[in-house]
């Protein structure tokens, strides 16, 4: 799961959940990403402390992690099982 505000990956069972008035759940690293969109309106990839804001600003483009931790233990398995020899 990843900051909806910063873009940082968020530890299992540490975070805060906002939901909208939408309906639309916000996951948040910090209460400082919290404040800065629901307090002060703001928008992580203006901010340039954020890793959006970073991705925007670098001169060389990096891709935004949008996979999980879930994901990538799986593809490592798969890949794991893809290489092992077969009996």
């Amino acid at each position: 799961m990843f900051c909806s505000f910063c873009n940082e990956e968020i530890a299992k069972g540490t975070g805060e959940i906002y939901v909208l008035r939408d309906g639309t759940p916000q996951n948040f690293c910090s209460s400082k990403c919290k404040a800065n969109f629901v307090k002060l309106g703001r928008e992580g990839r203006l901010s340039r402390w954020t890793n959006k804001g970073e991705i925007l600003t670098s001169e060389k483009k990096v891709e935004e992690k949008k996979e999980s931790a879930l994901a990538k233990e799986i593809a490592q398995k798969l890949a794991e099982k893809g290489s092992a020899p077969k009996k």
